[in-house]
């Protein structure tokens, strides 16, 4: 009997041992945190828009005279210099044309000549009163009418070299062809398209901006575009062009000149234009908490708070529900469930669970 009470009082020890260590297992140690403190930040109500980049310089190139298309040279999408040629017309007729208009001058000129030395001869015997007042006014009118024959006859020449230039057709800036318009041996007149060519160095991007926020657009209003070619910089704009609308469209064309050029621009190229919007001061002062401070379960999204405990240094997590706004370049705008001067955990919220110590770490 004895023995059996002895063998009952050390099953009894050994369970209430094993309760005592399973207590202080469920001990955890006091977690050490980053945080930050809440402070309101002045915010921007930035929203972006696809847009289209194109040339401010963008023209349909023609001949000024017709004929037969001889050559062309380019391509849709060749980059070309200012003054290339673009095509070239069978220049042979006004080849003819021009040598003809050459000969006439000559002949003009020697005719010029001959008249000159006819009305000095005759105007030395007329000084000297050998001929008469009407000779001297003949010969003098016939000099004065091949002077104006030499006159005309530069002046067709001088049409007939322009005909001649105008069979060649080069770029008048430097530019990207956008699209090719005619073909070789093709017959084409005076001011019909050959090709649309866009200048690169004066580029704008076009988007378009719905009617609720049209009304705080402005022009010369800054902007930033991005560019998914590019996704290490940003180009700078300002809007120059904001359209009044279009009937039955419920967005509204925006145009932005690029601040700045670069040969890595096309036009045609895809980006985001990012505006920044107005807003009432009021409004612009919102707190701004970084991105892994904030937390997501079934119940919404929740941040953790540190609450100062009866405790030197140490705090406790409280889980607190917040209403998220925008997310910001510095983190998420929070529109309900915080206030300024509280402390937020920015880091391991998969640690903490409500109530649990914490110990802030200098950040």
């Amino acid at each position: 009997m004895i023995m059996k009470t002895k063998i009952q009082l050390l099953v009894l020890s050994a369970l209430l041992l094993a309760g005592c260590g399973g207590k202080e297992e469920k001990e955890e140690a006091i977690r050490p945190v980053f945080y930050q403190e809440v402070g309101k930040s002045i915010t921007q109500n930035v929203r972006s828009f696809s847009g289209v980049t194109q040339s401010a310089t963008e023209a349909k190139l023609s001949f000024k005279v017709g004929g037969l298309i001889q050559k062309v040279t380019i391509d849709m999408g060749d980059t070309v210099k200012r003054g290339a040629v673009i095509a070239r017309l069978d220049n042979t007729d006004y080849r003819i044309n021009y040598n003809k208009t050459e000969a006439s001058l000559k002949n003009a000129e020697a005719q010029l000549a001959a008249a000159k030395s006819a009305f000095l001869r005759v105007e030395s015997l007329y000084v000297n009163n050998n001929v008469s007042l009407s000779e001297y006014e003949k010969v003098k009118t016939q000099f004065e009418s091949a002077g104006t024959m030499v006159k005309t006859a530069r002046s067709q020449l001088n049409a007939a070299q322009n005909q001649l230039d105008y069979t060649v057709l080069r770029a008048p800036f430097d530019g990207v062809v956008s699209s090719v318009m005619a073909q070789e041996n093709e017959m084409t007149g005076a001011g019909h398209p050959i090709v649309v060519f866009a200048g690169v160095n004066n580029l704008e991007v076009k988007t378009a901006v719905p009617e609720n926020i049209i009304a705080q657009i402005n022009r010369g209003q800054d902007v930033t575009v991005r560019f998914s070619a590019f996704p290490e910089k940003t180009f700078r704009g300002v809007i120059t062009e904001v359209s009044p609308g279009i009937p039955n469209a419920s967005a509204y064309p925006v145009i932005i000149q690029l601040a700045e050029s670069s040969s890595r621009l096309f036009p045609g190229m895809t980006g985001t234009v990012e505006l920044a919007l107005n807003v009432d001061s009021l409004s612009q002062y919102r707190i701004v908490i970084a991105t892994d401070a904030v937390g997501h379960d079934q119940s919404g999204d929740f941040v953790f708070v540190a609450v100062k405990s009866n405790e030197s240094d140490i705090y406790v997590a409280e889980k607190r529900e917040v209403t998220l706004g925008e997310l910001q370049a510095k983190g998420y705008e929070i529109m309900s469930g915080l206030d300024k001067n509280e402390v937020v955990i920015t880091a391991g919220l998969s640690f903490l669970y409500d109530g649990r110590k914490v110990k802030l770490l200098d950040n």
